[in-house]
């Protein structure tokens, strides 16, 4: 029998939900007693989804495949989709493709009742970006106006990470109001010998700590290096893998307690509210840069309805615009076929590139597809009529 297209896609996430699940359980059987019950669990869901006789059968077995691209455990699910390169496990620990592009087809496991595993799975393992950008600002959805949702989403973005103090102080300046987005203390594979941490350079969460290895766990960010010398102060100093790699940033040191306590958003408000808000910020900061030359934009109206609303008055140009930093196009256009955007104009960061920019234009011939700098330049061409005029 041959499944139709959303089913093969549904099979498709929950297989990688599986797969993710399993894999987060396995770094942590050790420590925690239903890591193990976790994974026969998974063990089932997997073969559930690839029928009789069809892939792992055996928790090890599955473990085992987890060290392997996951359209070798069902290659006619990922025969259409960039997601079958994805490996969860990399030398035991999860690897950053999960990061990257694992966490963008979550679904829930069960779709009632109570799922065993919430209680100690990180909740970017089983909750989809939708209800991870619900749940973290519901607060402030229920009782804000839409200054402050958009000054408190901005402030989470420009600061994922920080001193506690610091933070609040920050916050109170920014927002005025109280915090709902939780933060917590840095996580360990996140400090460097339990005396410093890096912020990525580009998204400013705490990056990875790998012995002298630091990197964003987002590969797109290419911020990778090595721990390389201390300085006269006993401060670690970092060294680029490369010289396409952003220029170091400066160790910050690590306070496990006290009003300067080192905090962070959770994983899964990093994964997706920071990683993508990065890419809304950039545009909209580019853009408010060309207001004295007649470009107006304003960022998230109507609470988040759409990420941006650009216009340039004296032509009569206008875009509403939804910024999408997905690995997998086939995976972004299944999801907007399922939840069409307000907005339809379409725009990925330019490190997804052109190819990608392409076949989603392909996928979904009802909306323009955009590269962020493409929006840039359509803008500064607008300003440039008002000159002539």
């Amino acid at each position: 029998m041959t499944l139709s297209s959303d089913v093969l896609q549904y099979h498709r996430r929950v297989l990688t939900s599986a797969a993710v699940r399993a894999g987060y359980a396995h770094t942590c059987r050790f420590e925690e007693p239903a890591a193990r019950r976790e994974i026969a669990r998974m063990t089932g869901v997997v073969m559930s989804v690839c029928g009789p006789s069809l892939g792992p059968n055996t928790p090890t077995a599955l473990v085992e495949a987890l060290h392997r691209p996951l359209e070798l455990i069902a290659p006619a699910l990922f025969a259409d989709s960039a997601m079958g390169s994805l490996t969860v496990l990399d030398g035991g620990e999860l690897s950053d493709d999960v990061y990257a592009a694992g966490c963008e087809d979550i679904v829930e496991m069960l779709s009632g009742g109570v799922d065993p595993a919430r209680r100690w799975l990180p909740t970017w393992a089983w909750m989809h970006g939708e209800l991870v950008e619900r749940e973290a600002f519901q607060q402030i959805h229920e009782g804000a106006s839409g200054e402050e949702y958009t000054a408190h989403r901005y402030f989470v973005i420009k600061q994922p990470a920080g001193g506690e103090r610091q933070l609040a102080e920050l916050f109170s300046l920014a927002v005025g109001m109280r915090k709902s987005v939780r933060y917590v203390p840095i996580p360990a594979d996140q400090v460097f010998r339990g005396k410093f941490w890096w912020p990525c350079p580009v998204c400013q969460w705490p990056m990875h700590v790998d012995g002298a290895e630091v990197r964003c766990r987002f590969p797109l960010h290419n911020a990778v290096y090595f721990v390389r010398a201390r300085s006269a102060k006993e401060v670690p100093l970092l060294q680029p893998r490369d010289g396409s790699v952003p220029r170091q940033p400066a160790a910050k040191a690590l306070c496990q307690e006290g009003p300067k306590r080192s905090l962070c958003v959770e994983t899964a408000v990093w994964r997706h509210i920071v990683i993508s808000g990065v890419s809304e910020v950039y545009l909209f900061e580019r853009l408010e840069a060309l207001g004295q030359r007649g470009v107006e934009v304003e960022l998230w109206p109507d609470k988040d309805r759409y990420d941006l609303l650009v216009r340039v008055p004296a032509t009569g140009w206008e875009l509403r615009v939804d910024v999408k930093d997905y690995g997998c196009a086939v995976s972004l256009a299944d999801q907007l076929r399922r939840k069409p955007p307000a907005a339809r104009v379409i725009v990925i960061p330019d490190y997804r590139g052109a190819a990608q920019r392409d076949e989603l234009a392909a996928l979904l011939p009802g909306l323009t597809v955009l590269l962020v700098s493409e929006v840039i330049k359509a803008a500064k061409a607008e300003v440039r009529k008002v000159g002539r005029r």
